[in-house]
């Protein structure tokens, strides 16, 4: 058995998604899938519509006029962002409570990488939607970890803001011979995602591998600039810690940072949508 096998075996219970979040996340692989027809179904669940709409309305999204009900948000969003959103209330409510991690703050974190992701993901070339769900996901590993093997994830303290992910994933392979963004992968594999997410999830942390997609550089990229913005770091120490061969890999190389960061400042005033 590997030790990410063993790691899904020693949880107590595998996350679960409802089964019209489980239809659109194997629609993200199909270009002729009907989402228009899965509309309805997401109707019928009245708590699933509700965390969609608080996430809709939410800075963290940014829908620029207040979505008042499903339809509306078909109407101002469109098809595929709404099924970006419910994808996401999903993944967020498989999580209810984990102990050692704030989840709120946890949250909090992914949501706003996944929004800089998708901005960032278009100007890339790629798509949005799909940058923005990989985002969501990017650090969902560390759940799963700290589910299985609560004692050790204390010891890794994913609390600690002051180291990178690369000294992060470090300490995981050491105690346990994995780290988060392979056990990101392998739910998202268990889950039916795309390969292109599945690809952002395992290398985002060293998104210059050849393996490595142009999700992985874009999720790097939000990543980063969002945890430089949490720790209230210097708007020009961010910018000099951002790899310039990464931009020059998603042909990013004349865009200005700076106001990409303070843009992303006044985002992230918002507050987080899930309980």
């Amino acid at each position: 058995m590997t030790p990410i096998d063993k790691l899904f075996t020693s949880m107590p219970k595998l996350p679960s998604v409802p089964t019209v979040v489980q239809a659109l996340i194997v629609s993200l692989g199909d270009e002729d899938a009907d989402i228009g027809s899965m509309v309805a179904r997401i109707k019928q669940d009245q708590s699933l519509c509700a965390r969609v709409l608080r996430l809709a309305n939410s800075s963290y999204y940014g829908a620029r006029h207040k979505v008042g009900a499903i339809d509306d948000a078909v109407t101002l969003i469109g098809l595929n962002a709404l099924r970006t959103l419910v994808i996401a209330s999903g993944v967020t409510g498989a999580f209810t409570k984990v102990e050692g991690i704030n989840l709120k703050s946890f949250w909090r974190h992914s949501m706003f990488t996944a929004t800089l992701a998708r901005d960032l993901g278009k100007m890339v070339g790629i798509n949005g939607e799909f940058a923005y769900t990989a985002g969501l996901m990017h650090r969902i590993g560390q759940l799963l970890i700290d589910m299985a093997y609560p004692s050790v994830a204390r010891d890794i303290a994913y609390d600690n803001h002051g180291i990178s992910v690369a000294e992060l994933s470090a300490t995981e392979r050491r105690l346990l011979e994995f780290d988060h963004s392979e056990a990101s992968a392998e739910l998202a594999l268990r889950w039916n995602f795309p390969a292109v997410i599945r690809n952002a999830l395992r290398w985002y942390i060293t998104p210059l591998v050849d393996d490595a997609c142009p999700y992985a550089g874009t999720v790097h990229l939000a990543s980063q600039i969002t945890l430089g913005i949490e720790t209230n770091m210097d708007e020009d120490l961010i910018v000099r810690g951002i790899d310039n061969q990464l931009t020059a890999k998603l042909v990013l190389d004349d865009l200005d940072w700076i106001d990409v960061i303070s843009m992303a400042k006044e985002m992230l005033q918002g507050e987080v949508v899930f309980d």
